[in-house]
């Protein structure tokens, strides 16, 4: 497809190209029209866009795609965020973050990206308008979020105690085993006692009994400050796999028993 530049759009690309943008946002066009000092409306210059393919659609309305010049033609850059990049784009104050193993691979833990990439949102309602490209779940950080892969992503910490608060939103936790290691070695106490912090019993003894033999400083902390109660259900009522008095856990998820995981080190 050869994309050709009428005189009306060379000033309009010339910005783009200077500016490099992953995506458009309607506003976005509509300030560099303004610049232009060009009337014609928005929809129709990004519709003009699109047939001569600088524009390709997204899951978001009013949000494009830009197609550079050096590409060969109307093919995406198949950024593996653009799900997410796009809902933001239109929701720039929506509250949500990568988390579980798309941020693991976000943060440079794990080489896999999911072909559904792991959403934590902050509410349902939140959730209803992500596309149906991404993997989203409500939980709600106490740290801030951090930016990786240019989008807002769970910190190490806050990743930590996602899987702690809900265990079986981890798709694979078969890969998990590959990632979380790493992720373990880099967590760091302070932080980890934020998150910790007003949370419920059950994610406390939760945090524990992951990382007991992969953080034995970790554990031991956890327990001082919050030492168990009640028994605390480590996935569904299920079949047990193994219980733990320690932490007074019936787990019935794990593939994998956390009390024979190689230790790591900060």
């Amino acid at each position: 497809m050869t994309r050709t530049i009428s005189p009306l759009m060379a000033g309009i690309l010339e910005r783009l190209e200077l500016d490099r943008p992953t995506l458009v946002s309607s506003e976005d066009l509509s300030h560099i029209l303004d610049d232009e000092k060009i009337s014609t409306p928005v929809r129709v210059i990004a519709s003009r866009l699109r047939e001569k393919g600088w524009f390709l659609p997204t899951a978001q309305r009013g949000v494009w795609e830009f197609v550079p010049a050096e590409v060969a033609g109307a093919i995406s850059r198949n950024e593996p965020t653009i799900g997410l990049l796009s809902f933001l784009a239109r929701y720039p104050k929506a509250q949500c973050a990568l988390t579980l193993q798309a941020a693991a691979w976000a943060h440079g833990f794990s080489d896999r990206v999911p072909a559904k990439l792991e959403v934590a949102a902050a509410n349902a309602s939140i959730i209803k308008s992500l596309p149906s490209s991404l993997d989203p779940s409500v939980f709600v950080p106490l740290l801030p979020y951090v930016k990786k892969q240019g989008v807002p992503t769970l910190a190490i910490e806050s990743i930590f105690i996602h899987i702690a608060s809900k265990p079986q939103n981890v798709r694979s936790w078969t890969s998990a085993t590959e990632w979380l290691p790493s992720l373990a070695a880099e967590i760091k106490w302070e932080q980890l006692e934020q998150e910790l912090k007003g949370r419920k019993p059950t994610v406390q003894a939760r945090s524990g009994y992951i990382v007991q033999a992969l953080r034995p400083d970790l554990a031991e902390r956890i327990f001082s400050l919050f030492p168990p109660g009640s028994k605390t259900w480590f996935g569904p009522r299920a079949k047990l796999k193994r219980h733990d008095n320690h932490w007074q856990i019936a787990d019935t998820l794990l593939p994998f028993d956390p009390r024979k995981l190689e230790a790591v080190h900060e």
